[in-house]
């Protein structure tokens, strides 16, 4: 008896591995994604944003009235990477472990105000609108960026880098003017990590 529930064991497993019987496994990201722009412009035009930008032109403009401003995109919408602290300690990884999804920076005109601001949305669909912040510095440091990189950023020090599979180069910092156009690898970037 034991042995055919042995038999029936192993044929099962047999048959379940020859059928590609195992857990689900989360598709990798594309390397360099371009956000639905459809979908964005629907969450642009949507009650939630409208209503994020009223608040956020009321603080910007108190003698602005309480009706929602219209809100439209001005530029293409950047996906935004934050440096994982798990990568200064995680020593040999990869340098496409440096980052993690962090927001959708849409640039956006709110209102009659001058000049375009950003609209934040998580960084995968449905997009839900988070904040408006002033300006559009993503955008604007998301020019230097080539078709093979994303745009990381390191909160703590507000360093931009672009990061490929391979390297992040140093656009814009905060705190050090002169990391600009520097190159890393994943060991110096681990290391840079740790010591900023």
């Amino acid at each position: 008896m034991t042995r055919i529930v042995v038999r029936a064991v192993l044929v099962a497993v047999a048959a379940c591995a020859a059928a590609g019987c195992v857990a689900a496994q989360p598709q990798p990201r594309p390397w360099a994604v371009d956000p639905d722009l459809g979908a964005i412009d629907g969450v642009v035009a949507s009650p939630a944003t409208a209503q994020l930008a009223g608040a956020f032109l009321r603080s910007q403009d108190p003698s602005a009235g309480p009706a929602a401003p219209p809100v439209r995109r001005t530029d293409v919408p950047v996906v935004v990477f934050a440096t994982d602290p798990r990568f200064a300690t995680a020593a040999g990884a990869p340098m496409s472990a440096a980052g993690v999804p962090a927001y959708l920076a849409v640039p956006v005109r709110v209102g009659h105000r001058n000049g375009s601001d950003t609209l934040q949305l998580a960084p995968d669909a449905p997009y839900t609108p988070r904040a408006v912040a002033t300006g559009t510095e993503e955008a604007e440091v998301a020019r230097s960026l080539t078709p093979d990189s994303r745009l990381l950023l390191d909160y703590p020090s507000h360093t931009w880098f672009r990061w490929t599979e391979t390297r992040v180069t140093a656009l814009r910092s905060g705190t050090d003017t002169t990391l600009a156009g520097r190159d890393f690898d994943a060991e110096q970037f681990e290391r840079w990590l740790r010591t900023r």
